[in-house]
């Protein structure tokens, strides 16, 4: 009897694990398949070329675009360090440029907004938080805050400084053009 009660209390509490591990350690299946994809695209995106990439990167859009808001902050998240690395890696291939060469890739990238601008996208079309929430409008100042500081967790101080000089750099090309760089065209894909 004591033998027969015992397995029942295992079998019982390995349900209540078995459960237990599917309600709260079981993987989202669209973040799964979105988390896999983002990290097959990273593994090749040196082998790619800009036009693939950006291919991929509407298709990946796409596959967004049916996330919930808890999903998508979720999602973000977990792939902060794999953005972070591809930015700083974007930023290197930069600053590593002639002044002359920079001039020419910063001429691009603010022609490149403007368009995206003229075409109803604004400065932030398919890019990220700072395009607000998807039900529209823009975030609210608890999450423009809550979101820099996740910034600061997610970056090092070199990374921050390398992308303030660019930035500065941007907005100071955007006023030799005779733009106002708070009017929009703040980089959008930039990086």
């Amino acid at each position: 009897m004591n033998n027969k009660n015992a397995l029942i209390g295992v079998a019982i509490l390995l349900v209540l694990a078995v459960i237990g591990w599917g309600w709260y350690g079981g993987k989202d299946p669209a973040l799964a398949e979105l988390e896999k994809l983002r990290d097959e695209q990273f593994a090749r995106r040196n082998e790619v070329t800009e036009e693939e990439q950006k291919a991929g990167r509407q298709a990946f859009g796409e596959k967004m675009k049916g996330l919930s808001e808890e999903q998508r902050r979720s999602f973000f998240e977990s792939s902060a360090p794999f953005f972070m690395k591809m930015m700083e890696a974007r930023l290197d291939q930069f600053l590593a440029l002639t002044p002359e060469e920079q001039k020419k890739e910063l001429d691009k990238k603010i022609d490149e907004s403007l368009a995206r601008q003229k075409n109803g996208g604004g400065p932030t079309a398919g890019g990220g938080p700072g395009g607000g929430r998807p039900g529209g409008g823009p975030p609210t100042p608890q999450k423009v805050d809550e979101f820099r500081k996740k910034m600061l967790d997610w970056t090092t101080p070199e990374q921050r400084a390398k992308f303030q000089t660019t930035m500065q750099m941007y907005n100071d090309r955007m006023k030799q053009r005779g733009l106002d760089p708070k009017a929009g065209g703040g980089g959008g894909r930039f990086f």
